[in-house]
Formats: structure tokens, sequence, C-alpha cells
């Protein structure tokens, strides 16, 4: 944006204080007033009222400077919209409401307007073909230029954490529900192979461990077996749930089912059990606490409304 005319007359002026803007060096279309210092680069408040920070030196007729203050004071407070058309539909309507003329369809460039008539030559003639190519384009320009930046974009949760924070804090849940899972779970499974089946005492005959540890994950497994007699015949099979190597040429209290022996040991289940319940009162007082807010909440609602109503 220039600071002069073609004629090299001054183009614009401060609305603060009516003194001609100069451009700025090394700005180009950056115009700053010599005296409050205003610089047309200047953010303003989201508004149509940041239009009239500057106007043209020059303008139509007698009555248009005062369309353009009285339409400050229209839609001055009214927020920016988002995009050009929709500003200029703004500045439009309300010149044409304070003109009582259609701004952009009227065949009559120069209408009289007895309301706006303050006297002198000219008075209550609106310049509509200035108000088409200079007025409302420079109105429009300055609203939008003006238009404060937005704020960077950030994805918060009820909590005020980010989108990043939301996915630690999943990712945390998931941990902290895996563990008693895990440690629970697997309580309850041994639990089950020891109480289901047919009682025997077994004899553990052999344990072979295998596996490795591949890619960072480890295969280690024992496999064992045992021998026990059941309805007067003696059975060979897998033996799950005792303590390895160390109970090879033991004889142990075992459960059949099928043809694997399980142990009756409830050693392991137990620390499995006391391990793995205290993790579970974690989510259980996460989730107590998230209902009971959402409880207080729901009461504390109608309550404030009635207090903000009194």
């Amino acid at each position: 944006r220039e600071a002069t005319d073609g004629n090299g007359w001054a183009k614009y002026v401060c609305a603060a204080d009516l003194v001609a803007l100069q451009s700025v060096p090394d700005e180009p279309g950056v115009l700053i007033c010599p005296t409050c210092g205003h610089r047309t680069d200047t953010p303003g408040e989201g508004v149509l009222g940041d239009a009239f920070d500057i106007h043209h030196r020059q303008w139509g007729l007698r009555a248009d400077p005062h369309i353009w203050w009285a339409v400050r004071d229209l839609v001055g407070a009214t927020p920016t919209p988002a995009t050009r058309d929709e500003i200029r539909a703004a500045f439009v309507d309300s010149a044409s409401q304070v003109a009582d003329v259609d701004l952009d369809h009227t065949d009559d460039l120069r209408p009289y307007r007895a309301h706006l008539d303050q006297g002198g030559m000219s008075g209550g003639f609106v310049d509509l073909q200035w108000w088409r190519t200079k007025g409302i384009p420079l109105l429009v320009d300055r609203a939008d230029d003006r238009r404060p930046p937005a704020p960077a974009a950030t994805t918060t949760s009820a909590t005020g954490g980010t989108a990043g924070n939301r996915v630690v804090g999943v990712l945390v849940w998931l941990v902290v529900l895996a563990i008693p899972a895990a440690l629970v779970g697997g309580g309850v499974f041994l639990l089950y192979q020891a109480a289901w089946g047919t009682p025997v005492e077994a004899t553990v005959l052999s344990c072979d461990t295998t596996g490795g540890v591949f890619g960072g994950a480890s295969t280690y497994g024992t496999d064992c077996v045992a021998e026990w007699e059941i309805d007067g015949r003696l059975v060979v099979g897998g033996f799950n749930g005792g303590n390895g190597e160390s109970d090879v040429g033991k004889t142990v209290d075992a459960t059949i089912r099928g043809d694997t022996a399980y142990s009756r040991s409830i050693v392991l289940p137990i620390v499995l059990l006391v391990l793995g319940l205290p993790f579970l009162a974690v989510p259980f007082f996460a989730i107590r606490r998230a209902f009971r807010r959402r409880r207080q909440s729901a009461a504390g609602g109608p309550q404030a409304t009635g207090a903000a109503m009194v």
C-alpha cells in the first residue's frame, strides 16, 4: 500500500491525529504516522472497529465522513468475520443503513440525504462511487490486515493436557491395568488348575528348560514329565505349575485333567494374588473419584445457576 496517490499527494491520514501517513523504509506496504507512531501493520483487537485507524485524506462529498464515523459506531464492536466477502457485506450493509441507500445497486451516484446534511456546499450528498472504489475497499483491507494472529493451535484434554500428554496418559494406564491383569489373572488360573480335576500324588521324573532371548523377548520355558497312578494304572504325562527342576524326584500333590498333572500347591497363586490386588486399587479409586466428581458437578450445576440468578 503506497502512502501517496497517482498525483504524489498523501493518500491516507492517521485517524487519531489526521496527520499524513508516511512509508516505512525497507518495509513495503507499511505506513506510519510521524506524530503518534501508529503503524498500519499493528494488529487490532479482532473487531470491525480495527478498520477505522486510518482513512483516505480526501473524501468524496460532504456526507461521506459522517457516514464513515456512523458506520464505525454501528459495527465497531462486531467481531471481524472470517472472510473478506463477509467483512465487505458487513460494511456495505451498515453504510447502506446509515445513508438509507443501496450502496451497491443505486444508479444515482450522488443521492441527497437530508439527515446527513450538516450544511455547507454539497451538504447531505453521498458519493457512492467513492464508497465503492475507495471507502469500502479500504475498510475491508484494514479489517482483514489488522486481524490479530491466531493463537497456536493446541488440543487440550479436560485436565488441560495436550494431545501428546493424553497419549502418554493412555500408555501409563495400559501398563497399570496390564500388571494386575497378568498377576491376578495368573493367580486365578493356577487356583483353577489346582482345584478342578482328579487329585493324585505324582512323581516328577524330569524337567527340561528350553528357549532363549529373541528380538528382546524371552522364550524360556520348562517342560516337566511326571508319573502317577490312577485306577490301578501307571500313567506318564506332563506336569505343570511346580517349581521346575527342583521338583525332579519329588512326589507332589497334583490334579489330573486329561493327560496332564497340575500342581495343587497354592503358594505361587497366593503370591501372584497378593502382588496383583494392590494394583487393582489404583484404577478402582481413579474410577471412583471420576464418578464422584461427575456426581458433584451434576449436583452443583443447578445450585450455581440458581445463585447466579439470585
